[in-house]
């Protein structure tokens, strides 16, 4: 069985201006680095990379980011696979954070190499790896297109080409203590949160950062961008970016924003949240939990993605004494952005007709009802949707029970609330006590119709050929004013706007090593 995992860890000690600009295809220095990569990387069984491997009819390479999910069952899916057809599957993790992803895939594709025959893309980098040539277009007929999110599958379609296919969605969530309120605007959640702990966000130096940072400005009622415009320096709407990252400085500095958000990451933001949870346990004494009791009062709200519901809700200790769960879920009170992956085809690719095969058997109805109910994986199919609002099914009575494709070809629709329950804080664990916890077909239908809700007001990022550029840009000066390094006041908007049109373009600004582009001296 052809199924393995492995981490880059070269891209991960690379500069990061070598991860974030040299990608675009205008720095050598990411070339050198695939090419470090495939002379050095080596699979056991199959060396990924040498060409002497490419072409087998009988092997396909899927390369894919770290599974972070409880029950990782996409392997189980692969392996699922390679019992039922002849053609077997080696999936390759090639690095956790997206940027590293992208630096370790697009720079394979820029060298030519033939490594990996399906990649999962994260959706903001389909433009750049479609109009690059690195991936091919994936045409769908009406009837298998009517089968996607709309929204979702939009972020597969490059200048009216469908290029890749949604295989998991993303959009943030809102998870809180079980015993605070559930806010419904960004103002009450301000309230609640400043007296609890704080609210929980991704602002590291990464991509995560760069969304966060772009629902902040949201948020407060500002715009980065417009369509393919970018409004940052338009006066009325400048003025709301100014003011939205203003803001957050403020909530940061005073403690409504977590301790920490500045440089926090999705794990961090869990981990943050998690452990305020466990500090207000009193059964969960242990050393550990006592060290973060004193380093950490604990985040009363956190935003993250639907993966964390799952890392939660299967660990006893986020359980109370009656196995009620010590948190609740609600939808983001403002707007998210999207997020998720899509798989595409290598242009390289030697075997483009079984990869396509493979594609098609990850995004059908069974395979993503239990990436769903058994790793949280959001589902890209409105039939999966429509189903736990009817029917919802745990992991394990799927597992007994698949059924079969369905033939479903309408709309769900966006009304709140659809196919959700008042409340997940009140579930309690499938079982009895002293056995690990089960995740229930109640929780899953609230947690679809959450997601479900949260996809049909969300934005996606800009679909630029060179957003890893953009987002670099954009990122170090919203930074640089929420943390406090430059003051909200000295953001220069015409400078910082010609930098984000120069970065979309795939040049660094004159001043990239600084952020004098920002207005900072």
């Amino acid at each position: 069985m052809s199924l393995m995992r492995r981490p880059v860890a070269l891209v991960s000690g690379l500069t990061p201006a070598q991860r974030r600009w040299g990608g675009a295809g205008v720095l050598a220095g990411m070339v050198l680095a695939s090419l470090l990569i495939s002379l050095t990387v080596k699979v056991p069984s199959f060396p990924v990379g040498k060409s002497s491997d490419c072409g087998r009819s009988d092997r396909l390479t899927m390369a894919t980011g770290s599974d972070i999910t409880a029950g990782s069952f996409r392997r189980d899916l692969i392996e699922e696979w390679n019992r039922t057809h002849t053609t077997q599957v080696m999936l390759v993790e090639v690095a956790d954070p997206t940027d590293e992803q992208r630096v370790e895939m697009a720079g394979r594709s820029q060298f030519g190499s033939c490594a990996y025959d399906v990649l999962s893309v994260d959706v903001a980098w389909i433009t750049e790896f479609a109009r690059s040539g690195y991936i091919l277009p994936y045409p769908l007929d009406p009837q298998k297109a009517n089968l996607f999110v709309d929204t979702v599958l939009e972020t597969g379609q490059v200048d009216g080409i469908q290029y890749a296919v949604p295989f998991v969605t993303d959009v943030p969530l809102l998870f809180h203590r079980r015993d605070l309120p559930v806010p419904t605007t960004m103002e009450q959640l301000w309230k609640y949160a400043a007296g609890s702990g704080g609210y929980a966000v991704q602002l590291g130096d990464y991509e995560g950062g760069t969304v966060n940072l772009m629902e902040a400005i949201l948020s407060e009622g500002g715009r980065v961008t417009d369509g393919d415009r970018i409004v940052v320096d338009e006066e009325a709407n400048g003025e709301r970016v100014r003011e939205a990252l203003a803001h957050w400085q403020a909530l940061l500095r005073e403690g409504t924003l977590a301790r920490g958000a500045e440089e926090f990451s999705k794990q961090d933001t869990f981990d943050a949240f998690k452990d305020g949870l466990l500090v207000r346990g009193p059964k969960h004494s242990a050393e550990e939990n006592s060290l973060h009791a004193f380093r950490d009062e604990g985040a009363g709200y956190m935003r993250n993605w639907p993966f964390a519901f799952h890392r939660l809700a299967t660990d006893s200790s986020m359980y109370d004494d009656q196995r009620r769960l010590r948190f609740g879920l609600a939808a983001l009170p403002s707007t998210g952005i999207l997020g998720g992956f899509n798989l595409a085809i290598s242009a390289r690719s030697k075997n483009p007709d079984q990869a396509r095969m493979l594609i098609d058997f990850l995004t059908g109805h069974q395979a993503q009802a239990r990436l769903f109910a058994c790793s949280g994986y959001p589902p890209v199919l409105e039939s999966v949707y429509e189903e736990y609002r009817r029917d919802p099914r745990s992991c394990d009575q799927l597992s007994v029970s698949p059924g079969t494709e369905t033939g479903f070809s309408g709309r769900t629709d966006c009304t709140p609330g659809t196919g959700a329950n008042p409340s997940t804080g009140a579930a309690v664990a499938a079982g009895p006590p002293g056995e690990d916890p089960e995740i229930t077909a109640s929780m899953l239908q609230e947690l679809a119709g959450r997601i479900h809700q949260a996809l049909c007001k969300a934005e996606s990022r800009p679909r630029y050929s060179y957003y890893s550029a953009f987002s670099e840009v954009f990122r170090g000066c919203a930074r640089a004013v929420v943390n406090g390094d430059l003051p909200a006041e000295e953001l220069d908007l015409a400078r910082f706007a010609d930098a984000l049109r120069t970065a979309r373009q795939g040049r660094a600004p004159e001043d990239a090593g600084s952020l004098a582009h920002c207005g900072k001296p």
